[in-house]
Formats: C-alpha cells, structure tokens, sequence
C-alpha cells in the first residue's frame, strides 16, 4: 500500500467543522474509556455509540464509522498497553484526552471522495479544496 500526503484548503466552516469533529471524537473515546472501566467489551462498546447519539445530538454531525474508529482506537491503545506489559515493561493505564489533545480522525471504509483532482469531499463535512501534485495510483482507500 502507498500512501500520499496532499495539503487541504478548508473554508472558515469547514475548518469549524474539523474542530467539531476533533472535539467529539475526542469526548467519544473518553466515554468508551469510562465504559471499558466498567467491564464491556469491544461489540458492547459499539453498540454502547448508538446510545450516545441519542444522548448527545451534536454526535450526529460527525459520520458513524469516524467514532467507530475510536472503539478501535481504545482497543488497540489496550493491546499495546497489554504487550508492553508481557515485555515486561512497567504500564499504568489508559488516560482520558484533554483539549487539543486529538489532531486526527479517521475515515476508514467510506464518507470520501476525490473529486476531479481538485476537491476532496468528506461526509458531513463537504467538498474541500486540495492540491493534488501528483497523480494517484490505485483505489483511495
């Protein structure tokens, strides 16, 4: 797999929209975390999200399977915390994210599309300006 870096030129609104997005995605894996303490699993977790769309209904202006990254983020921050652990490496446990602490989020399967090598269009945020300076070879994904 190649992977490629291009520069974004979101708008006023679209940057206030990736703060949003950093924010809950951020107060989503602090929830996740609180609830692993609690003793669900990884399934009880992503069924757990449904719940907190509910309660929180600024969630719904982040796409699902960007917060269904973060069940999987805490998942693999445990494990490597796990194998740390088995190396015989001295571990506490995982922490709760402050503000500023999330630069990025993932879409991982859909929500994206490169649109004519001159917009970038990300669900739930819109069609963002990129410079694309070189060609792409293969599927986005």
């Amino acid at each position: 797999m190649i992977s490629y870096k291009f520069k974004l030129y979101p708008n006023k609104e679209q940057k206030e929209k990736f703060e949003l997005s950093l924010n809950i995605c951020r107060q989503t894996y602090n929830h996740l975390l609180a609830e692993l303490s609690n003793g669900f699993r990884k399934n009880e977790l992503s069924n757990f999200l449904l719940d907190l769309k509910v309660c929180s209904p600024e969630m719904k202006n982040v796409y699902s399977k960007v917060l269904q990254v973060e069940n999987d983020n805490l998942f693999r921050n445990l494990k490597g915390l796990g194998n740390s652990k088995k190396n015989g490496n001295k571990v506490g446990r995982l922490r709760f994210k402050g503000k500023g602490w999330k630069k990025t989020f993932t879409f991982n399967q859909s929500g994206f599309k490169l649109i004519n090598n001159k917009k970038l269009h990300l669900s739930k945020i819109g069609d963002i300006n990129i410079k694309v300076h070189r060609d792409v070879i293969g599927n986005i994904k």
